[in-house]
């Protein structure tokens, strides 16, 4: 058997050599060949494709690199769905009413194609570049042709690039902030629009009837809200880490930093804060802060064990903010007043904003200090149900997840050339590419796991009542037969006859019988009869 190998390449050998032997005149001697060196043109594309001007914004000589053409797809889309249209509504007895629906749906779809400018979508193009060990400087580009971005697509989340004013209301403690551009007057409008071209009564009640239903329960007027927002949004959460809170999880609690929650809406005018101001004057626990450019209305809540939690509702410098606590709002109007340094100045924010654009439309940031509570979290998840069922699933299970922190901060921007995204991070497009492919199975495998242990354990625990009540009858049976007392105790082999066989726990379980006027008990704490 160990000699196979050996005669396989020795045959290999033999029959290189044999066509070798015929191929250059069955043996004859002449002057060894020249090397030569082949080279092959790539044919050029029968069609345009973006190419070079996608690959021209990304950076080559990563470990990740792609460019796709969706031009063949998405070009004249609304062409193909007509062709889909008429195939469906060929189907044999398709009745007449069912075909208009059919032909309104494929309308309203048309309508959507054309005037999103999803048609306009040239290509797609990605790249990270392994800029110091273990950071990626990562770029994304969903591409169109200069000139084609009128879609309502490339104008929801925002017009001109400009500068990043979000960052300047940022604490320095901040983990996890997202600002974006949010035009809802056009997504009002939009929205308007195809409904009204989509041929559907009952959609077109429903956008009738939503600003009034709006008003009657929140007395104020739809359109008066839509004008007052100023187009950018933004979520902040932070992390103090001079106080911690506990977070109760299944068997054991985690102990983490106190979170701290901030929403931040851009507004035209107060119209939002002062409807909500004359709901809050009926209560008489609120602090009101009346200063020159603050607007402040606080509602202390007694409960310490949440931490300081002060619900608050603040206006300033055209901001409306909606926070966890009014001593956030303070910290993140003294950023913004230049007082306190915020997140701009920490190492962290530096060093992760290296290389990085100082405008956009949108930005997205998280600190290794959140990644960092999220994977003690996560741990601590995913080991807690199942580490007490002492089951190995457990160690599985976290191999699964990274236990290094992930860390990133982003910013994107609507370019004459489509979205383009710019970010550094510890990630790798590479390695999210993979990501899916491990992270959803395990995410399935983290629900479904401690569910089975959960449904076994049910399972086991009615299996064994099931058992005592078959114990329970037979003493019952011999006591009957045998005319015994209340307080006389059967054995085993006097209970064989009245079962078909003798009943075990299936969680391992030992049963003691006791006396005929007691039930049968199992040494598992949960097992027992009603």
């Amino acid at each position: 058997m160990k000699k196979r190998p050996s005669l396989l390449v020795a045959s290999t050998l033999i029959l290189i050599g044999s066509l070798a032997w015929f191929s250059f005149g069955c043996g004859k001697s002449s002057a060894p060949a020249k090397p030569t060196t082949t080279t092959t043109t790539s044919p050029g594309s029968a069609e345009r494709t973006s190419f070079t001007e996608v690959t021209e914004q990304l950076d080559p000589g990563g470990n990740f690199f792609l460019y796709l053409g969706t031009a063949q797809w998405l070009e004249h889309l609304s062409t193909k769905v007509e062709g889909w249209r008429t195939t469906v509504t060929a189907m044999p007895d398709l009745k007449p009413a069912d075909a208009a629906n059919v032909n309104k749906a494929f309308d309203l779809v048309n309508h959507l194609i054309k005037d999103s400018g999803i048609e306009t979508i040239s290509g797609v193009g990605m790249s990270s570049v392994e800029i110091e060990k273990g950071m990626f400087h990562n770029k994304m580009l969903l591409h169109h042709y200069s000139g084609s971005g009128d879609g309502f697509l490339w104008k929801l989340c925002g017009q001109e690039p400009h500068a990043l004013t979000g960052l300047d209301l940022l604490p320095a403690n901040t983990a996890l902030a997202t600002f974006s551009d949010v035009d809802m007057q056009l997504l009002w409008k939009v929205t308007q629009d195809e409904v009204a071209q989509s041929g559907f009564p009952q959609a077109q009640e429903f956008l009738q009837k939503l600003p009034v239903e709006f008003e009657k329960k929140t007395k104020l007027k739809w359109d008066v809200l839509v004008k007052s927002l100023g187009g950018e949004f933004g979520f902040v959460l932070t992390l103090n880490e001079s106080n911690t809170i506990p977070i109760p999880l299944p068997g054991a609690a985690l102990t983490i930093p106190e979170p701290g929650l901030l929403i931040v809406l851009k507004v035209n005018d107060d119209t939002i804060f002062n409807r909500i101001d004359q709901e809050l004057k009926a209560n008489p626990q609120i602090v009101s802060v009346e200063q020159a450019g603050l607007k402040m209305r606080t509602m202390p809540v007694p409960l310490p064990f949440i931490g300081m939690l002060r619900p608050t509702l603040a206006s300033s410098g055209g901001y409306l903010f909606i926070a966890s606590s009014d001593e956030l709002v303070n910290e993140a109007l003294a950023v913004k007043s230049g007082k306190s340094p915020g997140l701009k100045g920490t190492a962290e924010f530096k060093h992760l904003a290296q290389n990085m654009p100082t405008q956009g439309n949108q930005f997205t940031y998280m600190s290794e200090r959140f990644g960092r509570v999220l994977v003690e979290v996560q741990q601590q998840a995913i080991s807690g149900p199942l580490a007490k069922s002492g089951m190995a699933q457990s160690q599985w299970m976290q191999s699964l997840f990274h236990n290094h922190p992930a860390f990133a901060y982003s910013v994107g921007a609507n370019t004459p050339q489509g979205c383009f995204t710019v970010g550094n991070g510890s990630q790798s497009f590479a390695n999210m590419a993979l990501l899916p492919a491990v992270a959803v199975p395990a995410m399935l495998s983290a629900i479904a796991i401690p569910n089975f242990v959960k449904a076994r354990s049910t399972s086991q625990q009615n299996a064994c009542i099931n058992n005592l009540r078959q114990l329970d009858a037979a003493k019952n049976q011999w006591a009957l037969e045998a005319g015994k007392k209340a307080t006389d105790v059967p054995t085993k082999e006097n209970l064989l006859p009245f079962l078909s066989k003798w009943p075990t726990c299936p969680a391992g379980g030992t049963y003691t019988l006791g006396p005929v006027g007691e039930t049968p008990k199992c040494s598992v704490a949960t097992h027992e009869l009603p």
